[in-house]
C-alpha cells in the first residue's frame, strides 16, 4: 500500500527509494508487452547516458547532431555534421564503445552517418567561412646548387628508392614555394 501525501511530508525519503517504490508498482500493473517496452525504454535511457557521459563535452561530442538507439541490432546511430568527423568517430568506435562498457553498457556497435547539410551540432557553432576560389599565384622559383645539395644529402639516409624520390620531390616542391612566397613580400 502507498504512503499518503500525508505520511510522506512527515518524513523525509530517498528520492533512489521513492523511484524503486514507483518503478515497482509501474511494473506490477503492467501486462507483459508493457513490461517489455518499459524495458527497452531503460535500455535506450541507459545507452544515452553511457554515451553522455565518454563523450558529451568532448571535441567529438560537439560535432553530433543526432542520436539513435537501435534495440534491435543492440547499435547506437550516431548523426555527425561533417564527413570528417564522421571518419573520426568511426577511428575511435572502440575506444568509445570500451568507454561505455566501464560504464556498464553493452553494445554492439555504432553506425556513423553525416546529416544533411544545415543541419549543425550547435546554433552557436561558428561556421568555417567560405574559401576563396582561387589562390594568388606565387611564382615558380628555381633552387640554388646548394639547396639542391642539401635536399640530396637529407633524403640520402632513406633507403626505400620510391619513398626516397617523393621526399625529395616533396621537400624540392615545397622549398621552391616557400622561396617564392617570400619573394612576393620583400618591396
Amino acid at each position: 500500500m502507498m504512503p499518503s501525501n500525508r505520511d510522506r511530508a512527515m518524513r523525509t525519503q530517498n528520492i533512489d527509494g521513492l523511484i524503486a517504490a514507483e518503478r515497482g508498482r509501474i511494473f506490477a500493473q503492467a501486462t507483459p508487452e508493457q513490461r517489455e517496452r518499459l524495458r527497452a525504454a531503460e535500455k535506450s535511457r541507459e545507452v544515452y547516458r553511457a554515451w553522455n557521459a565518454v563523450c558529451a563535452g568532448t571535441r567529438e561530442g560537439n560535432h553530433v547532431t543526432g542520436l539513435r538507439y537501435l534495440p534491435d541490432s543492440n547499435e547506437l546511430l550516431v548523426y555527425l555534421d561533417d564527413a570528417v568527423w564522421t571518419q573520426e568517430l568511426t577511428m575511435l568506435r572502440e575506444i568509445i564503445r570500451g568507454r561505455m562498457e566501464r560504464e556498464g553498457v553493452s553494445i554492439d556497435g555504432f553506425l556513423f552517418r553525416t546529416s544533411k547539410r544545415g543541419y549543425g551540432a550547435s546554433s552557436k557553432r561558428v561556421l568555417r567561412p567560405e574559401l576563396p576560389t582561387t589562390n594568388p599565384a606565387v611564382p615558380h622559383a628555381e633552387l640554388s646548387d646548394d639547396e639542391e645539395r642539401n635536399v640530396n644529402e637529407r633524403v640520402a639516409a632513406i633507403e626505400d628508392a620510391r619513398l626516397r624520390e617523393a621526399m625529395k620531390k616533396a621537400m624540392k616542391a615545397s622549398l621552391e614555394w616557400k622561396k617564392g612566397s617570400d619573394a612576393l613580400k620583400k618591396p
